[in-house]
Formats: structure tokens, sequence, C-alpha cells
């Protein structure tokens, strides 16, 4: 407002208001490495900052970063966007679960010829786990622990099975259970 010649003038400016900045991300768990994620924050655009807590004391920033854990668990990730211009920021955040990978084959050709003859059940080396297996009627053919686990389809007498479909119980050390079909084939 200004005030000339006794008149008040008042003029209008038209301001544009920087947008409020969002927290946003994507977690990618399917990573080859185990324990390991990839976090994506959803672009809002200009020049933000992205600072990332992973809830192990380990911190990291840019739009896209990958973060290795040391052990398995709940995890709260928290993503920090601010604008260096207007200063706006926001946050988010999400508990990520964090798991021993195990791989479980579903079919094996114990037939010696060098070919798919073991199951092998694979998984990061980061737990020890047990397997049984049962006969459709719930006898028990094999049972053995490790972080890897291996059999060659034979009983304990050191006979082999018979080809058709097998139960599987899988336990770990953490009340961690899985159950499943397998198929032998000759």
């Amino acid at each position: 407002m200004n005030k000339k010649f006794g008149i008040w003038l008042m003029m209008f400016l038209p301001v544009t208001l920087q947008a409020q900045v969002e927290a946003s991300f994507v977690v990618d768990t399917n990573l080859v490495k185990t324990f390991s994620i990839r976090c994506t924050a959803v672009e809002t655009g200009g020049s933000l900052l992205y600072i990332w807590d992973f809830g192990d004391t380990t911190r990291d920033t840019g739009r896209i970063v990958e973060h290795h854990f040391i052990r398995e668990g709940e995890y709260k990730v928290t993503l920090v966007v601010k604008d260096p211009v207007t200063l706006a920021s926001d946050t988010s955040s999400q508990i990520i679960s964090i798991h021993d990978f195990l791989c479980v084959p579903n079919v094996f050709t114990p037939n010696n010829d060098n070919t798919n003859d073991l199951f092998i059940v694979r998984s990061s080396g980061q737990e020890v786990y047990t397997i049984t297996v049962f006969t459709r009627s719930g006898v028990t053919v094999f049972k053995t622990a490790g972080k890897t686990l291996v059999w060659d389809g034979k009983t304990p007498a050191g006979v082999y099975v018979s080809p058709g479909v097998y139960y599987y119980v899988i336990t770990g050390e953490k009340g961690f259970v899985r159950k499943g079909f397998l198929h032998v084939i000759r």
C-alpha cells in the first residue's frame, strides 16, 4: 500500500508458492543378496535431499539406495525429504521384515544320472533348519538339520524311496515353519 496524493494505492502481485514436498518410498526385498533391500523415493520434482535411516544405526542419502542388514529382524526404515530452497520437509516410515532366504525345490530325480539327483534346500546360511520328509501315509523317510539340507532320495536303510509325492516340514531356530510337497521322479 502506498499513499500518494491523499489516495491509498493497493497493488496485488501474484505470488507462486512452492508445493509441499512429500516423502514416499517403495522397498524391494527381492534382491540376490540376502538381508538386502533397495529403497526408491517417489520423485516429487525439484532438487530435493533424500536422507534415509535404516533403523540399525546406519544412514544413507540419495533417491535410490541399497542397504544390507547384518541380521534378520524388523526394522523401521525412515525417509526424510528436504527442499533446500523452501526448507520444506516431510518424513515417511515403513516397518520392513528381513528374513533368511530359503529355496525349496518341488521335484527331483534320484536315478544316478548326475542330473537333479539330489533334493537340495538352499538358504543364505544364516540359520540352521531341520527337514523331515514323510510318505503320504505319514511315515518318516528322511530327516536332517543344517544350513543347507540335502537328501539323496534314500531311506535311513539306504534304499531309494518309490517315485511319488512326499510331504515335508522344514523348521527353523526362531519358530520358522514351512510345509509343502515334493515329487520324486525316476
